[in-house]
């Protein structure tokens, strides 16, 4: 491979580092965390069902760690045939991310439109409003 190629690689391994596989795990996380707390006040408010929340959720834990864990296994696979290199390119991207996109991991605006879109037609819409409008 040429310096030119070289160079594109280590730009792909970065870029798929830096918007791929960091938002993914961060996004994973936040499942087993934030969502999973969100989604317990919401049942406590009436604003959706533990049966609709026991339905959807694991399923949506299981998708988030199975593609996670794929995305990093090919993102250490790229970093791994150009090492050390492309272990550096990997792992600054990757904490670059994290900082990035670590508001993914809060409870904020953004757990409130994930919810809605994982629970939008099991959800009180009505009290999900009052909700959101007296907390956010």
């Amino acid at each position: 491979m040429g310096d030119m190629g070289l160079m594109f690689y280590y730009l792909v391994v970065t870029l798929f580092s830096f918007f791929v596989v960091g938002p993914c795990i961060l996004n994973t996380i936040s499942l087993f965390g934030v969502q999973k707390r969100f989604a317990k006040a919401m049942v406590e408010e009436g604003v959706i069902t533990q049966e609709a929340v026991d339905r959807i959720h694991p399923k949506k834990q299981i998708a988030g760690v199975v593609i996670s864990v794929v995305v990093t296994a090919a993102l250490i696979y790229l970093a791994y045939r150009t090492a050390p290199i492309g272990y550096l390119c990997a792992g600054i991207a990757q904490i670059a991310s994290i900082m990035k996109y670590y508001r993914v991991a809060q409870y904020n605006s953004l757990t409130v439109k994930r919810f809605r879109n994982t629970y939008e037609n099991e959800l009180d819409t009505k009290k999900f409003n009052q909700f959101v409008n007296k907390n956010f």
